[in-house]
């Protein structure tokens, strides 16, 4: 299969794998022969790739860290969730200042969240993670606008649980990691229409409430969960930075990886908190809800790396680096430069990723440099003393 951006995909094209919409209901089946109406269907969802199904790339199967049949249960689940939390709180109405007392003074919360469904979803997550050996995420943005919000969670949930992976987290702490990487944004969900305004047409009071959606979401799970410090912990610590110029205590990173053995986190960021965040800013890179621009996974990363997207904990974000696959199998990638100066300028489809160094994946060569398309060829770059190349989607 080959991963097509959705602004390429040409009626008659093959669709590769069955879309679902926000409450799990099939959309368009895989093996259907695309129209301009389902093309157009697609594209009214804000859906940016889809999996196309070709004789060249028909060997290709682009891994997938779950199963698609865990993330549909996860993506209705979280939904399901989102919605409850949208439909019985409103706080548009109320002023910055007033909502902490609307929160702590409704009874409701109690009943909004079922953290008790929420922790078997996530043991469910992670055991088919575990189970499937995952070590990897695809770090394209295959999520639609429609089902932004929880999309958003189960991914950064997919990222936090693969990043403690390299620091040998055990079950039970990447459960709760887990637990609290899936609700991190759950107090956003009572702003329907500020959670995915862009941050520069905010008013100052529109801009507080957002910022200060880390105590919302804490102060939900507290109700729901009330014996979840430490998930309520990390909930609340999610935006905080390194340097102590996050938000919203201005606590300060411990200066070590986040591993079990630094001892405790009493007046710093939770070790857990640490990679919640790295993973969040991520996935907010790649979505456009960072700063409004999409970014592909290679420059999202260097962002991160360079300290241009906030100054977190630099041992998560080199995990960061090791867990993200720049160039999924099934992406097309431009060849921009190698020691050997074979086939600098072509395109072609990855058709086996590089873990080791992933700009030197093995690649189906298709077009030449003037984008004539050309006799594919099959060609291995591993062995390419350097080599740089780019998504071109």
């Amino acid at each position: 299969m080959q991963i097509v951006n959705i602004n390429k995909v040409k009626p008659g094209d093959v669709l590769g794998k069955s879309l679902f919409n926000k409450k799990s209901e099939l959309l368009l089946s895989s093996g259907y022969e695309l129209t301009e109406d389902m093309i157009n269907l697609m594209l009214s969802k804000g859906i940016s790739f889809v999996y196309v199904m070709n004789e060249l790339t028909k060997d290709i199967n682009p891994e997938e860290v779950i199963s698609s049949t865990v993330r549909e249960i996860t993506n209705q689940k979280m939904a399901d969730t989102f919605a409850g939390v949208e439909k019985n709180l409103a706080f548009e109405k109320f002023a910055p200042e007033n909502i902490k007392k609307q929160l702590e003074d409704n009874r409701k919360l109690k009943k909004i969240v079922n953290m008790p469904a929420v922790k078997k979803v996530v043991g469910e997550v992670l055991e088919d993670i575990v189970e499937r050996q995952a070590m990897m995420f695809s770090g394209l943005q295959m999520k639609s606008t429609d089902g932004q919000d929880y999309e958003h969670a189960v991914d950064t949930t997919v990222i936090s649980i693969l990043i403690s992976r390299q620091f040998r987290y055990d079950y039970s702490e990447m459960k709760i990691l887990g637990s609290a990487a899936i609700v991190h944004d759950i107090g956003k969900m009572a702003f329907k229409e500020l959670r995915n305004k862009p941050i520069n047409e905010m008013t100052a009071d529109e801009k507080m409430i957002i910022r200060e959606h880390p105590i919302y979401s804490k102060m939900i799970l507290e109700a729901s969960d009330p014996e979840a410090y430490v998930e309520q912990a990390v909930v609340m610590q999610h935006h905080e930075m390194d340097n102590g110029r996050g938000y919203p205590a201005g606590l300060k990173g411990f200066g070590r990886p986040p591993t079990r053995e630094r001892g405790k986190d009493a007046g710093f960021i939770h070790r857990y908190a640490e990679i919640l965040a790295v993973a969040n800013v991520y996935d907010n890179l790649i979505s456009g809800t960072f700063d409004g621009e999409t970014y592909p996974p290679d420059r999202a990363i260097l962002k991160l790396v360079n300290g241009e997207a906030g100054v977190w904990n630099k041992a998560v974000v080199n995990a960061l680096v090791r867990v993200v696959q720049c160039y999924p199998a099934g992406t097309t990638v431009r060849i921009k430069d190698n020691a050997s100066k074979s086939f600098v300028g072509y395109r072609g489809v990855v058709a086996k990723v590089n873990e080791d160094e992933q700009s030197k994946p093995t690649v189906i060569l298709i077009q030449n440099t003037m984008g004539a398309e050309i006799t594919p060829k099959l060609v291995d770059f591993s062995a390419e003393r350097y080599m740089t190349i780019e998504l071109d989607m």
